[in-house]
């Protein structure tokens, strides 16, 4: 029999503001939350905050919403698709369902729908068109009435009154680069969505660019050499070069347009390049000439050979008359590259895609920013939060129970000089997949140390090396969409920023169906317990008892709520999760010495119990003499508490019980064996009570 718990959950009132003019005219520029940047950090911090009730200005630079991932980037970077949530999960659902639908026939989507777990699969949600990206996002943002849209507009200022951001002017900008009027939208809380930071720049919150000298918890900033996949010279993955000094400088990962092609099956297309653009160099370029559409109607998304570097700290800081120069030498280098598929990579029948980017001249909105300024925040995430074995436990990063979103994507750092004899993958690559595990990241990476009002979920509170990991547009949604939540939180409440109440966003982006823990057979997308998780009460206990430290899974992320709990497992999940302190006298258990995983928690169990009144933890005193003959030199009589032995409903009950000291009763509890899910019922049960 099913051990069934009721829990109430937490409700939100979802109140909807009716607004007109969302995206052709202003008539009112005070609203309760300002958000600049149409990222998907940007979109998701405004569908979150929108979905709350709060009226929300999004202001976007491009024509589309969806950062990069409507302007070339057509890969979603999720690494394991169990990873993705909240609205990032909802976008790519979407994606799955319009491909699979609506392009059914198209050979590479039905190629896909055969291969499963495709890393970049267009059935999965997991790659796709951009004009797929824009229209997918802006249905999302439409579905929200509360939410307004400004586009071709860039920031350019912003007014900051006794310690609180108050404003941020932006300034029309055409696919020209070319500057227009100025605009001003004044808000309770501004999100800073831009990939450069620049908002937070504008309001004077200090910030850090380029790379960190190398220290106890970065072993791999600053200057770096590195092997990412071995080579043929014996040197082994990971492997760090000569001329690895650690030393600390100003330069980022390069930039580059992520352009899109098509393959029009022939060489006399009229997207073919008649000559190169300026400043080509043949030698900077390679190309496979067997390279297959990977994308619907015969498309391809470019990566690789066009990374440029030597400008991306220039770009970050410049203002937009200069970005404008910076982006025309971004482009010419990638024509380059087109050029040079069309010529000596003996592929002419490659051009851009005709029916992308069409008030572009088929070019990308955008330039592929990898990383901006990084804000000086009250947590700083740094490499060892993300590496599974500085602070790790050899399987995670570090816990933070303050997390708000969560990481699955290895430290993965382009190279910031281009590539030389010391390594083929350039100075400053850094592809470090096996070291990194899944890790939370802490609400205060967001919130800038003195200045309020302000969220900044994509220019972080970070190290070069740890934003190399979170830059990812999965993790930069969540992030978005937990600055969302917070926003609303606090003008609910309130509170500054700075002073939230975290557990009740956890609550929220919970309710709203993110992952603040990551397990592989917990996806948001599929059914626990036959619920969905925003309606599901175990999905919520054993997210909010694993950022607790009191559950974990296995070595492969695996949380296995199906199968029994042991009594040891049981002892941590509800020492940690009732939060018990610990007490310890000695080391009292034949079977479980100090050295026992769940020493501390079975130790903690049994002397709760022998202050009681009623002794609650049972354990076995085996027969003195027997024991003593066998082995004259010990002392006492042999005790056992088999930690690894199942515990039934009954038991766990009485536990807790006597942990609290309350009598708790449990109609249908009985001495069934007790799994980890239920388990976890069980002690969010008496959390909630």
């Amino acid at each position: 029999m099913r051990l069934v718990i009721i829990s109430v959950l937490v409700l939100i009132n979802n109140l909807v503001y009716s607004q007109t003019n969302r995206s052709s005219s202003q008539k009112a520029t005070y609203y309760d939350i300002v958000v600049i940047g149409g990222t998907p950090a940007g979109v998701a911090a405004s569908i979150a905050a929108g979905r709350l009730g709060k009226s929300v200005m999004l202001v976007e630079q491009s024509p589309v919403l969806g950062g990069v991932l409507s302007s070339g980037v057509n890969r979603l970077d999720d690494y394991l698709v169990e990873g993705n949530s909240g609205i990032m999960e909802e976008w790519r659902s979407r994606v799955e369902k319009y491909n699979v639908t609506e392009l059914k026939n198209d050979p590479v989507v039905q190629h896909d729908m055969k291969v499963p777990d495709h890393r970049w699969s267009t059935a999965q949600g997991r790659g796709w068109e951009p004009k797929t990206a824009a229209k997918i996002y802006a249905q999302m943002v439409a579905e929200v009435p509360s939410i307004q849209t400004r586009f071709n507009e860039v920031p350019v200022g912003a007014k900051v009154e006794n310690g609180r951001i108050t404003a941020v002017i932006t300034q029309d900008r055409d696919n020209k680069g070319r500057l227009g009027a100025k605009h001003t939208y004044t808000g309770r809380i501004i999100i800073d969505a831009t990939y450069e930071g620049d908002v937070a720049a504008f309001a004077g919150v200090p910030f850090r660019v380029g790379r960190e000298a190398r220290s106890k918890e970065e072993p791999h900033a600053g200057k770096i050499y590195t092997e990412a996949f071995g080579s043929g010279r014996g040197t082994l993955k990971g492997a760090m070069f000569p001329g690895s000094t650690g030393e600390a400088d100003n330069r980022m990962q390069a930039f580059t347009f992520r352009f899109t092609v098509k393959d029009y099956g022939r060489p006399d297309h009229p997207y073919r390049l008649t000559s190169p653009p300026p400043g080509y160099d043949s030698t900077l370029y390679n190309w496979n000439p067997d390279t297959k559409p990977w994308l619907p109607n015969k498309k391809a998304d470019m990566l690789g050979a066009g990374d440029l570097t030597g400008y991306s700290t220039q770009y970050v800081l410049a203002g937009w008359e200069e970005r404008t120069k910076l982006e025309k030498i971004y482009r010419n280098h990638e024509l380059g590259w087109l050029y040079y598929i069309q010529t000596k990579g003996n592929s002419p029948q490659w051009g851009l895609a005709d029916d992308e980017f069409k008030d572009n001249g088929n070019w990308p909105y955008r330039l592929y920013v990898r990383e901006g300024r990084r804000i000086d925040g009250l947590y700083r995430l740094t490499e060892s939060d993300i590496h599974k074995d500085l602070r790790g436990n050899g399987f995670r990063g570090p816990l933070h129970k303050d997390g708000i979103a969560i990481g699955v994507y290895p430290i993965d750092s382009h190279f910031v000089q281009s590539p030389t004899s010391e390594s083929s993958h350039g100075e400053g690559s850094i592809h470090l997949n096996d070291a990194t595990g899944p890790y939370q990241i802490p609400y205060g990476v967001m919130v800038p140390k003195k200045l309020n009002g302000l969220l900044v979920p994509v220019a972080i509170s970070a190290t070069h090396v740890a934003i190399s990991a979170v830059r990812m547009e999965p993790v930069w949604s969540s992030l978005g969409q937990a600055a969302g939540v917070a926003a609303a939180v606090a003008l609910n409440d309130g509170s500054e920023i700075r002073d939230v109440s975290v557990p009740e966003v956890q609550d929220i982006l919970l309710q709203q169906e993110c992952l603040l823990f990551f397990y592989k057979d917990m996806p948001v997308d599929r059914d626990f317990y036959n619920a969905t998780p925003g309606d599901s009460v175990e999905f919520k206990a054993i997210q909010k008892l694993s950022l607790k430290g009191a559950l974990d899974g296995d070595e492969n992320y695996y949380f296995r709520a199906g199968q029994p709990i042991t009594l040891g497992e049981f002892a941590r999940l509800a020492v940690n999760g009732l939060n018990i302190p610990l007490s310890i006298t000695a080391a009292h258990f034949n079977d479980v010495p100090r050295s026992h995983p769940y020493f501390k928690y079975i130790e903690t169990l049994y002397d709760y119990s022998t202050q009681a009144a009623k002794p609650f933890f049972i354990y076995e005193v085996r027969n003195y003499m027997n024991y003593w003959w066998g082995n004259p030199s010990l002392q006492g009589p042999p005790v056992y508490a088999y930690p690894d032995h199942a515990v039934s409903g009954r038991q766990a009950l009485e536990i807790i019980s006597g942990l609290v000291q309350k009598q708790i009763s449990g109609s249908e509890i009985n001495d069934a064996v007790l799994t980890r899910g239920e388990a976890a019922l069980l002690v969010y049960h008496m959390l909630s009570k």
